[in-house]
């Protein structure tokens, strides 16, 4: 995780755990990083899997989301439910207040590193989001 931003950490990992497509894809989350700079926003994490959840469940599927209903379907449910147990697990999504550190704010930003802070939000986070995505895709709601 430590050489991707918060999206792209997520995203890649699915994209190699569900045997997806990486060259065009990888990119759909090169520029969320620390909810875009100030922490005010929902965690990459979440948007990394998000994505990741579409893709797994538009791979192989001619068309747009809006032609196939019944997989676009499957993806809602599949964010919305990672979302729900997010915020259930953690009492928020915002990046912000889960990391109790404003990424705008150099000073606070340089501690955080320096004690190595993702290590107690980020990373536990991380494992969380990873293993309800591989959860899902194996009681086939993905």
């Amino acid at each position: 995780m430590h050489r991707y931003t918060c999206g792209e950490a997520s995203l890649q990992a699915l994209l190699e755990l569900w045997d997806l497509p990486v060259d065009t894809n990888s990119w759909a989350t090169a520029g969320y990083l620390g909810a875009i700079g100030s922490g005010n926003t929902t965690c990459g994490l979440l948007i990394g899997s998000s994505i990741g959840i579409g893709l797994r469940c538009g791979h192989g599927i001619q068309g747009t989301p809006e032609q196939n209903e019944d997989a676009r379907q499957k993806a809602i449910q599949a964010v919305n439910e990672l979302y729900n147990e997010f915020l259930t697990e953690f009492g928020s999504t915002d990046c912000k207040t889960l990391n109790k550190v404003d990424f705008r704010e150099g000073e606070e930003i340089s501690e955080w590193m320096i004690q190595k802070g993702w290590k107690q939000t980020c990373d536990v986070f991380l494992n969380f989001t990873m293993r309800k995505c591989l959860s899902m895709g194996k009681d086939g709601k993905l």
